[in-house]
């Protein structure tokens, strides 16, 4: 099954956001786009983490999922010097929760983001 935030920025690929099998839930790389006019929001990794996660948000409420379903995250950054930004805005997003995640440095994002991050989630159907 495949779900679809009506939020969502327009795929830019021939892939789904979210696509369901059995109790386990894969979402796609979320990247900082703004959900109406597809442009980069924000020039640092804060700002681009905030609105990455909140792209994340809406793929989870899409698929009645919530936060703490979320099993795994992987994490790639443009810049490893970033980390510690985008590691608190991360915190503040998931509170207690605290899923399994990969971060990696990568030479580069598409469209010249600083980050992009999927999920994998579990929910008991």
């Amino acid at each position: 099954m495949k779900f679809y935030a009506p939020q969502s920025a327009t795929t830019v690929g021939p892939y789904s956001h979210c696509v369901q099998c059995g109790d386990t839930y894969y979402l796609c790389g979320q990247v900082p786009f703004h959900p109406v006019s597809g442009e980069v929001v924000g020039d640092n990794i804060e700002a681009q983490a905030k609105q990455t996660l909140a792209n994340l948000k809406e793929e989870l409420d899409a698929a009645g999922l919530a936060v703490s379903d979320i099993a795994k995250t992987t994490v790639f950054l443009k810049n490893m010097s970033d980390f510690d930004g985008f590691n608190k805005v991360y915190a503040a997003f998931m509170g207690n929760h605290r899923p399994a995640r990969v971060c990696v440095g990568v030479s580069e994002i598409a469209h010249g983001c600083l980050l992009e991050m999927d999920a994998v989630c579990w929910k008991k159907g």
